[in-house]
C-alpha cells in the first residue's frame, strides 16, 4: 500500500463516491485512506483517487463497528454466525490497511458500555482495540479481554480507578499501544436528598488516569474539579488524534483538555480546542474561540503562525453550521447543509495563512444537501452526506 500524507491544504473537489445502499456513511481514517462503516459492512477507498481497495460485507442483517483508537483495526459487530461457527453475537476484526481478518470473536457476555450517538451504526465500545485485547468499560470498571478464549487479562473496578467511596464512574475510554486512558469522576451524593450530579456548586473530582495495556497497572494520574458539575465531567469524549494525542471535551460547559498520554501531561485549553496536531505531537493547531483564530503553537504555547496576523482579520466564512477541521496551513469551515436552490452550492470555505478558497458542489445541484462530518485521512479531507433524494456518499477534498 502507499503511503499518503495527510493534507495541509485543500481547494476541492478530487472525487465522489455514492454509497451502494444509500445508508449514510460514517468515515474514519485508515492507512492509505478512508473506512466507510455502513449498515452493511465497511468500505476502505484510497484518499487520494477515491478508488475502492478493500471492502467486506455481511451478507445478513445489520452491522455496527467502529475503527481502533489507534487506526489499526476495523471492528464489525453482527447478529449470529458470520464466519466463526459460534453464532450469537459476533465481532470480527480486520486488518485495516489490508482487510485481513485478524480475529474472530463472540462477544456473549462481554458487558459494555455503548453511548448513544447520533450514527446508529458505529459502536462506540469497539474503539477499544488492540492487537492482542480488546478494552471495554460498565459500571462495574474497566476489563481487558484477550482474543485467545475471551477471558479477562486484567480488570479494575470503578472504586479503585476514581479512589472513590461514594459515586464513581469510568465515563470514556482511549486505547492504546503503550497506554490505555480512562476518564473517570467521582461526588459524594447525600443519603435522602436529590440527585446531585447536576447541580452547580457541588465538589466532584474530574480525573483520568492512564494504565499498561498489559497489566492494567497504574501508569499516572491526573484529578481536578473541570466542569459545572458531575454530569458534566461524566459526559467527557476522549478523541485521539493523528499524532496519538488526546483532546478531552465537557459536553455542558464545551471546556477541553489536551492529553499526552504516553507521558501523563494534560493542558487545560479552556474553550479553545486543539484541531490539528503534526505526527510527532510538536506542532498544534488551535483554535482560539474569544479571538476567532487559528493559530499553529509549539507545545509550550509558543506562536509559530497566526491567521489573523496573517490575513488581517479574523475569518468570516461564507457558510455556517458545520463546525471547523483544522489542517497545517489553515482552517476548513464546513456547512451543515445545502439548500436545494442554491444557485453556487458551496460545501467549506477554506481559510488559510497563504490564501482562501470556496469549495463548491456545482455538479450536484437540484437537492437539499445535509453534510454528516469531515475528517482529515492520508490523502484528502472527506466529507459524508445526504441527499433529500436518497443519494448518500464520500467526498474527497484536496
Amino acid at each position: 500500500m502507499v503511503e499518503l500524507e495527510h493534507r495541509s491544504a485543500v481547494s476541492g473537489v478530487a472525487w465522489d463516491w455514492a454509497a451502494p445502499d444509500r445508508s449514510r456513511a460514517a468515515v474514519f481514517p485508515v492507512p492509505g485512506g478512508v473506512a466507510v462503516l455502513q449498515a452493511a459492512g465497511v468500505v476502505v477507498l484510497s484518499g487520494e483517487t477515491g478508488e475502492e481497495l478493500w471492502q467486506y460485507r455481511v451478507s445478513e442483517g445489520e452491522v455496527s463497528g467502529n475503527v481502533s483508537d489507534d487506526g489499526r483495526h476495523v471492528v464489525l459487530r453482527s447478529e449470529g454466525d458470520t464466519g466463526a461457527g459460534t453464532g450469537g453475537t459476533e465481532l470480527t476484526v480486520l486488518d485495516s490497511g489490508t482487510g485481513e481478518i485478524v480475529h474472530e470473536f463472540d462477544s456473549n457476555g462481554v458487558e459494555a458500555v455503548e453511548r448513544v450517538g447520533w450514527m446508529p451504526q458505529i459502536g462506540e465500545s469497539l474503539s477499544g482495540v488492540t492487537g492482542d485485547i480488546w478494552v471495554v468499560h460498565d459500571e462495574a470498571g474497566v476489563t481487558a479481554h484477550q482474543w485467545e478464549d475471551g477471558e479477562a487479562r486484567w480488570s479494575s473496578a470503578t472504586a479503585d480507578l476514581a479512589r472513590c467511596t461514594d459515586v464513581g464512574s469510568v465515563d470514556d475510554l482511549a486505547v492504546l499501544d503503550g497506554v490505555v486512558v480512562a476518564a473517570f469522576t467521582c461526588y459524594e451524593q447525600p443519603e435522602g436528598e436529590d440527585p446531585v450530579d447536576m447541580v452547580e456548586g457541588r465538589e466532584f473530582v474530574s480525573g483520568l488516569v492512564g494504565l499498561d495495556p498489559a497489566s492494567g497497572e497504574e501508569l499516572w494520574r491526573h484529578e481536578e474539579q473541570l466542569g459545572l458539575f458531575p454530569a458534566d465531567s461524566q459526559g467527557r469524549t476522549l478523541a485521539v488524534q493523528e499524532s496519538g494525542l488526546l483532546v478531552v471535551e465537557y459536553p455542558y460547559t464545551e471546556l477541553r483538555q489536551f492529553v499526552d498520554p504516553a507521558e501523563g501531561e494534560v493542558w487545560d485549553l479552556g474553550r479553545n480546542n486543539v484541531l490539528w496536531s503534526s505526527g510527532d505531537g510538536s506542532r498544534l493547531g488551535v483554535w482560539h474561540a474569544e479571538s476567532r483564530d487559528y493559530r499553529i503553537e509549539d507545545r509550550s504555547g509558543g506562536v509559530l503562525a497566526s491567521l489573523e496576523e496573517k490575513t488581517g482579520a479574523s475569518p468570516e466564512p461564507t457558510v455556517s453550521g458545520g463546525g471547523f477541521l483544522g489542517l497545517e496551513e489553515g482552517v476548513l469551515h464546513i456547512a451543515e447543509e445545502i439548500p436545494a436552490d442554491a444557485e453556487e452550492p458551496v460545501i467549506g470555505y477554506f481559510s488559510g495563512f497563504e490564501g482562501t478558497s470556496e469549495i463548491d458542489a456545482s455538479g450536484h445541484g437540484g437537492a437539499r444537501w445535509e453534510i454528516h462530518a469531515a475528517v482529515s485521512v492520508p490523502g484528502a479531507v472527506v466529507v459524508s452526506y445526504t441527499e433529500t433524494e436518497g443519494r448518500s456518499g464520500v467526498i474527497g477534498l484536496r
